[in-house]
């Protein structure tokens, strides 16, 4: 029985390690994911933006430096009800012009990229993020009572023959 006990430690010690990593690589694949949804977005904006909207006393506008002295900027609109985002292709300015906007164009100039909370993610991408968590934990809970089932049946067989059956 000491065995059995010891074995079934043993494999719930397993069991364990491979839930933490399976986990940990759920969030690694989240977050790289979400990096590749950022970049192409951030991309598409650089070479397909359209023109941009600024609304005076509302739009924050983000100063991208590309090359020495030249920024890409991105006009953020919080207060439109989609959080618009908007870039004119191919429009670089420098950082005299970007300062020069704050006040007058927009309510402020970052020179910064926007972080992917602000840019990217998305409520549904929560709810995609969190099932994908809880379907991977959910497997494993899955697989901790199957192996207790297990354990339970051969230590049942164990009390009545006495002997190990696997």
């Amino acid at each position: 029985m000491e065995f059995i006990k010891q074995m079934k430690k043993r494999e719930f010690i397993e069991m364990g390690l491979k839930t933490a990593a399976a986990i940990l690589a759920a969030f690694l694949a989240i977050i790289l994911m979400e990096g590749m949804i950022y970049g192409i977005n951030l991309n598409a904006l650089k070479t397909k933006g359209s023109g941009y909207v600024a609304q005076d006393g509302s739009t924050i506008a983000y100063c991208i430096k590309e090359k020495e002295d030249k920024y890409f900027v991105i006009y953020h609109n919080p207060e439109n009800k989609d959080g618009e985002w908007t870039a004119s292709k191919d429009t670089y300015l420098t950082k005299a012009e970007c300062e020069a906007m704050e006040g007058t164009i927009v309510k402020e100039v970052k020179f910064n990229a926007p972080n992917a909370f602000k840019f990217t993610i998305t409520p549904i991408h929560y709810v995609v993020m969190a099932v994908f968590v809880l379907g991977v934990a959910g497997f494993f809970t899955y697989k901790f009572i199957a192996l207790n089932k297990e354990y339970t049946k051969i230590e049942d067989t164990f009390k009545k023959t006495g002997t190990i059956e696997f």
